[in-house]
């Protein structure tokens, strides 16, 4: 009996102990590694460096970036208008009117919405005949048929008062008057020619000027519109040296000028 009692005891020991381990396949399943990502996978985040690509660099000969806001639109206009000269009395001697129509044209460019630069040239031409005033102050019509061309060009600097633009409920643009104000210089040739007369006699003189100016502009368009604008112009001391303008004391070859522009802006 006693040699059998360590063999029952070992045997219930190891019974005890497969009991409290268990099989090896009841052990909860090792989780699979997680994959990492690789820093150019994910979204860079506020903590990130930020890396500056020297390609996306403009090139030192590029030329600079326009300001925000800066527009420049070159403009062409054709004119026609009516010329009103202050010298009333002499022009009204030789040409039987002191007044006439004009035609010319010009261009120019606007800058931003405001500030404006054009240059206009015009052409007042009419027919008449050369007199002599006597010391009684009367007119003496020598017979000889003479032209008188003046012709014009002026460089006008100028502001329009435009606001910001204004938009309908379909998105475009609204077009309205916009008035506008300026001045500037020039200058003015005067010719008077005759068939039959000397070279001596033959007129063909050029003069400095200045103006003011002021009207308003119609849009049709974004690119099409009008100018109405009265522009006053002076010449001064332009004739008055001899003949007829020496007797009425008239030195001065301005005089307003009634302008209506047709204008294509690009």
């Amino acid at each position: 009996m006693r040699a059998r009692r360590p063999r029952s005891l070992l045997s219930a020991l190891t019974l005890a102990s497969a009991l409290c381990v268990g099989p090896a396949s009841a052990q909860p399943p090792t989780p699979p590694p997680v994959p990492t990502e690789r820093p150019t996978d994910r979204p860079p985040t506020p903590t990130d460096p930020v890396t500056i690509d020297d390609t996306t660099q403009p090139p030192d000969d590029a030329p600079p970036p326009r300001p925000p806001g800066l527009s420049v639109r070159p403009r062409l206009f054709g004119l026609v208008g009516f010329q009103s000269f202050t010298a009333s009395d002499s022009f009204s001697a030789v040409l039987d009117s002191s007044s006439g129509v004009v035609f010319g044209g010009g261009g120019g460019v606007l800058l931003g919405r405001n500030l404006f630069v054009d240059v206009s040239i015009s052409r007042f031409a009419a027919d008449g005949t050369r007199v002599f005033v006597t010391d009684a102050g009367d007119i003496v019509d020598l017979g000889i048929a003479t032209e008188v061309t003046v012709l014009p060009i002026d460089v006008s600097i100028g502001w329009r008062m435009e606001g910001r633009p204004s938009f309908t409920a379909s998105g475009k643009p609204r077009l309205r008057p916009v008035p506008f104000a300026g001045g500037g210089f020039g200058f003015q040739q005067y010719r008077e020619t005759s068939e039959f007369a000397s070279s001596e006699d033959d007129v063909d003189e050029s003069h400095g000027s200045y103006h003011v100016l002021g009207g308003i502009e119609l849009p049709f368009s974004p690119h099409l519109g009008a100018i109405a604008d009265v522009l006053y112009r002076w010449v001064p001391d332009a004739i008055g040296t001899g003949g007829v303008s020496a007797y009425y004391d008239e030195t001065d070859l301005g005089g307003p000028q009634v302008r209506v522009r047709v204008v294509f802006a690009f």
